[in-house]
């Protein structure tokens, strides 16, 4: 989730609703991430106090989730949002199936959210952490 963009930026104090909505549902940060250094507590999302009134021109929240979880998170995301005195946009990972199908789009289409047919392919040289049923 970016929150903010460069002429509108964000106070991390919004950054941080949105770590604590994905916090409840159980998100896992990315380690690697900038913003996660910034949580002193990741079961709760909470970052620290002496920086949630700095403004940045954005920043990217990473996490990951079981695809069981995108409906919710997104609903999540939805209801934060509300609160935010700034913009946001998701960006969605998932690894595409054997038949060239996104396991996302169902579910995105469910929420009457439009997928953008943008991508970045990776080329896996990363450990996979997605698993696909054999197809018969």
């Amino acid at each position: 989730v970016e929150v903010g963009r460069p002429g509108i930026g964000a106070r991390l104090h919004d950054v941080q609703k949105v770590t604590q909505a994905v916090a409840e549902i159980g998100a896992e940060f990315i380690p690697e991430n900038p913003v996660t250094v910034w949580i002193t507590d990741l079961k709760t999302g909470k970052l620290r106090d002496d920086i949630l009134n700095e403004k940045v021109l954005s920043a990217i929240v990473e996490f990951a989730i079981p695809i069981d979880k995108l409906k919710i998170t997104m609903e999540k995301l939805r209801e934060v949002t509300k609160q935010l005195d700034t913009v946001c946009s998701v960006v969605s990972c998932a690894k595409v199936a054997p038949d060239g199908s996104m396991p996302t789009d169902p579910i995105f289409k469910e929420l009457g959210i439009t997928v953008r047919p943008n991508s970045k392919n990776n080329v896996g040289l990363g450990r996979p952490l997605f698993k696909f049923e054999e197809v018969k």
